[in-house]
């Protein structure tokens, strides 16, 4: 617990999660998703990057995890760092360590872990699913049983014995995450955070979004 505290130092108020945020879903500058331009202004009252081109408007969580979230993103900070570090992570702990209501820190998790299942697309390591597991070689399909196996030991250990059909498959979720990304924490967090984020382009994508916008331009003017 003593690195989550160490790591939410990095982000006093929320101002500086947004600046996280900001750099994690558009490491190369801001782009407009519906025009690809790069300019844009900040509109402060509402928090949200208008683009200089189109006027569209974007929300620094939109079209990821966190999406009209009303819970401060100091918060996500936590709970998103708090699963991502390998530390069990329950809905009671984590409700009691933010202060909101353990409905509230329930559904948090079940996003994060929903996310966890998106950032892993590979169907070979949906080892909790009977028909994947028979439609693999037999060396593969040993390797997803002993890894079933074990996810239902790391369910039993953490979250209890008596854990309903439901949420055992977000547990499931969980495990594959951590087996994935348990050396990086730093990196299993911007994973999380970009899951389903769809803004995220290349250098040559932004070059050829703003020469796919220039012949229009040059027509109107």
């Amino acid at each position: 617990m003593a690195s989550i505290r160490k790591f939410m130092a990095l982000f006093p108020d929320e101002q500086a999660c947004r600046d996280y945020l900001f750099a994690a879903r558009w490491p190369r500058g801001f782009i407009c998703t519906k025009c690809g331009e790069m300019r844009y202004c900040l509109i402060k009252t509402r928090n949200v990057y208008e683009c200089a081109n189109c006027k569209t408007q974007t929300s620094i969580t939109s079209n990821t995890l966190m999406h009209r979230t009303k819970l401060p993103l100091r918060y996500w900070m936590v709970a998103l760092y708090w699963v991502a570090s390998g530390f069990p992570c329950s809905a009671r702990k984590l409700a009691r360590t933010l202060r909101i209501q353990q409905r509230t820190a329930d559904r948090l998790l079940r996003k994060i872990r929903l996310a966890m299942h998106k950032s892993e697309r590979i169907p070979m390591l949906d080892f909790w699913r009977r028909e994947k597991r028979s439609e693999q070689l037999p060396i593969v399909r040993r390797a997803m049983l002993l890894m079933y196996r074990k996810a239902r030991a790391f369910i039993r250990k953490y979250y209890g014995k008596r854990v309903s059909k439901w949420n055992r498959l977000y547990y499931y979720y969980e495990y594959r995450f951590r087996s994935s990304n348990d050396c990086n924490p730093i990196a299993a967090l911007s994973k999380l955070i970009l899951s389903a984020c769809t803004t995220i382009y290349t250098l040559n994508e932004y070059g050829m979004l703003r020469e796919r916008r220039l012949p229009t331009s040059s027509i109107t003017t």
